[in-house]
């Protein structure tokens, strides 16, 4: 009996293989974007302005202890963007996903393609204005995008284009592939 039914597991398994074609072979299904906003500085502003980003939803949000944003930013005093993941500004919080930074040389435009690895999920990091932060965000949680995908991660970039100090202001662009393990930041739907 035992056999029989090792038998006709492993037969479904084929079965359901063969029916989805080769599944190594992941396609994306959404293209890519990119967005220009304003975000306030985490300091120096009231707690009800939006001083984060929420990287999946591209759209700033304001910093609360539900944690539903990726990254918040701040300004040094030399009036630098500072950027901040998530497990740096709400320490534990609840179901919150890992977001990893890098800072990668180069414009925002010429930087095409997310590293694979080198992410720092607790490091604050400086942004000087000739320089392009890719961030890493695992969306694999219950009821998450990516979380029955092989690779749980969503990929984004961004640049600060300019800091107003009075206003406490900072103007960003942030590009984003919305597909699960996909680190395309070119135009359309991505192939790597």
């Amino acid at each position: 009996m035992k056999a029989r039914l090792a038998f006709l597991a492993t037969a479904s398994v084929v079965v359901v293989l063969s029916a989805c074609g080769d599944v190594a072979s992941l396609k994306a299904t959404f293209t890519t974007s990119t967005d220009t906003m304003a975000v306030y500085a985490l300091s120096g502003t009231p707690p009800s302005y939006p001083s984060a980003i929420a990287v999946l939803a591209r759209q700033p949000v304001r910093v609360d202890a539900s944690a539903l944003f990726d990254i918040a930013l701040d300004i040094t005093p030399a009036g630098q963007a500072i950027v901040y993941p998530l497990k740096l500004v709400v320490p534990n919080p609840s179901g919150s996903r890992p977001v990893g930074l890098q800072v990668v040389a180069g414009s925002f435009d010429a930087a095409t393609i997310a590293p694979k690895e080198g992410y720092q999920p607790d490091t604050a990091v400086v942004l000087n204005p000739d320089e392009t932060l890719m961030i890493q965000s695992a969306h694999n949680g219950t009821g998450d995008v990516c979380q029955f995908a092989i690779n749980p991660n969503i990929f984004a970039k961004i640049a600060v284009d300019s800091v107003n100090l009075a206003s406490r202001t900072l103007y960003v662009r942030l590009g984003l592939d919305p597909n699960c393990g996909f680190r395309s930041f070119s135009e359309g739907i991505p192939t790597s």
